[in-house]
């Protein structure tokens, strides 16, 4: 079967039934009633969306990830004693006989120290804006799909992709995907952003506490 990289959303709703619902509870939950940010944090994150403000159109996607979003995953901290982040990672599943779901994932956070174990978010960047030749949302969404089959524990796959300065949180709970409006980093959304990325360890470790009573 093809990698992640080559799956459109169209494509990975027909071949795994998925269908939307992007008013769906738990998505919701996520992103509403977030941590707050520190003023201190705030001039930070400030001064960081003005950096992207003025280089977006510029950076290719190795200098958006280098000089933006590694700055914030670093700033919300995902290296827990249970989990942490991965980059580049390859993921594979055979999902039915004859079938696999492969690739190279950007970014995940997952159980397991040298190795992922258990995924629970994704993220997906992309610099451009999309085109018909680039869907990140079916590249994220057969990337959760993936961490769905792959996991014994049947819980949401959690994910976010970035097109430039926007970024869209999506998450998969059984056959039913929901995804957030875009969130501009190069306004105070970026403190929306940061606050859904700090939600995200916040259910991660509820997740943990279910499944390993």
């Amino acid at each position: 079967m093809k990698p992640f990289s080559q799956w459109s959303k169209e494509e990975v709703e027909e071949e795994f039934g998925l269908y939307a619902d992007h008013s769906y509870g738990l998505l919701q939950e996520w992103i509403a009633e977030l941590p707050s940010v520190s003023d201190e944090e705030q001039r930070i994150l400030r001064r960081l969306s003005q950096k992207l403000l003025t280089h977006v159109h510029d950076w290719n996607e190795e200098e958006l990830k280098v000089f933006f979003i590694a700055f914030i995953l670093d700033f919300v901290d995902f290296w827990q004693p249970h989990y942490r982040p991965f980059f580049e990672r390859e993921l594979s599943v055979e999902y039915a006989e004859g079938k696999r779901l492969w690739g190279v994932v950007d970014f995940f956070v997952a159980s397991g120290k040298q190795s992922p174990r258990k995924p629970f978010f994704f993220l997906h960047e992309y610099k451009k804006q999309a085109d018909t030749s680039n869907d990140p949302t079916g590249q994220l969404l057969a990337e959760m799909v993936a961490a769905q089959k792959a996991n014994p524990d049947t819980h949401p796959i959690y994910g976010a992709y970035i097109i430039g300065r926007h970024w869209y949180f999506v998450l998969l709970d059984g056959l039913v995907y929901a995804e957030s409006l875009a969130y501009d980093a190069t306004k105070d959304e970026i403190m929306a952003i940061v606050g859904i990325l700090r939600q995200t360890k916040d259910i991660i470790d509820g997740l943990l506490q279910r499944f390993h009573r």
